[in-house]
């Protein structure tokens, strides 16, 4: 049976139910059917929907009738509660089929996520209708989708803060094949080809399987049906989640994770390699290591964004390396010791 099939007898039920009730002889039986009926919240929810818009009408015929006459009562004439009991039967089953039409339309109608996105070596903030506020990192890009049972985020690419305002529905961010979920709190989320990073600054969120293994946008279509695994992080945690699923938790120094907010990034015993793939991410001028060795030196330290030349300048320092440049090319050689 289809979803719409399925709605169609409830609110049909739900028509027919309210006008058996009308009756002035009903028997204590359909009270108790209807009782057992309507314990099942999608039944007790389409009786409201057909009671309340009946209600309406109701009111409105009853001022109707004030306005148009006064003075006493009249007498009921014969056979009019049966025409009545007709007469709300065949209106419940109209208003079953309009709040029907209301529920198609509703649910066909999808909202479009919006989109943000950042140029190479730029940086954004956006402020979200709860008062939520993300930072985008170097070419990133996100979707934004809220409805009434969650907020969504997609993170296609890149690298965002999120500072999440406290709120009865989750926060969702799906990234690669992970999902983070939270009410109120402060992450950082770094999703680069093969591998997802979760680092989390205050509050605590959990990580889990994303519903979107297969895509980073978000769908408004998803199922829940398989239990996802799950991580709860703690403020000082980072989790790495590679593509085949294996993760790595490890504990970082909050301020050290979000210094790219303020143009710098820190390196802590990483190799040269390492380090020049992310100082490209925030620069149209590439940095290149294609010897081996040169590439598996280790080194730690402050470096600001945007800036491969200073890098370069400041590398020579300390190791045995010549920049061969070439338009938006520099290229890392080692120097031949002899």
């Amino acid at each position: 049976m289809t979803d719409i099939e399925e709605d169609t007898g409830r609110l049909d039920a739900a028509a027919r139910w309210y006008s058996e009730l009308q009756r002035e002889d009903v028997e204590v039986e359909t009270w108790d059917e209807f009782l057992a009926w309507e314990r099942d919240p999608q039944n007790a929810a389409a009786f409201r929907q057909i009671q309340a818009n009946l209600a309406i009408i109701d009111r409105s015929l009853r001022a109707g009738t004030r306005t148009a006459g006064s003075g006493p009562q009249a007498k009921t004439p014969p056979g009019s509660a049966l025409r009545k009991r007709a007469w709300l039967s065949g209106l419940a089953a109209v208003l079953s089929f309009a709040a029907l039409g209301w529920w198609i339309v509703s649910k066909n109608t999808k909202p479009e996520p919006e989109t943000f996105t950042t140029l190479v070596g730029e940086q954004q903030t956006v402020t979200l209708s709860d008062g939520s506020t993300i930072t985008l990192n170097t070419d990133t890009s996100l979707e934004v989708m809220y409805s009434e049972r969650e907020r969504r985020i997609g993170l296609r690419q890149g690298q965002a803060f999120f500072d999440v305002a406290r709120a009865d529905v989750p926060f969702h961010v799906d990234a690669g094949g992970s999902r983070t979920t939270a009410l109120g709190t402060q992450f950082d989320i770094y999703a680069q080809p093969g591998q997802v990073a979760v680092t989390l600054l205050e509050g605590s969120v959990v990580v889990s399987d994303s519903p979107e293994r297969e895509s980073g946008s978000v769908s408004p279509e998803r199922s829940d049906a398989a239990e996802p695994r799950r991580q709860m992080l703690a403020p000082g945690d980072r989790l790495e989640i590679m593509q085949d699923g294996s993760q790595t938790l490890s504990r970082v120094e909050p301020a050290t994770a979000l210094q790219w907010r303020s143009g710098v990034l820190q390196f802590d015993n990483v190799t040269l390699a390492e380090a020049v793939a992310e100082l490209n991410r925030y620069s149209e001028t590439r940095i290149s290591v294609p010897d081996h060795d040169l590439a598996s030196e280790r080194l730690s330290g402050s470096f600001p964004t945007g800036e491969p030349e200073e890098f370069v300048s400041g590398l020579a320092l300390f190791l045995p390396v010549r920049p061969e440049r070439s338009e938006n090319l520099i290229t890392l050689m080692p120097i031949d010791p002899d």
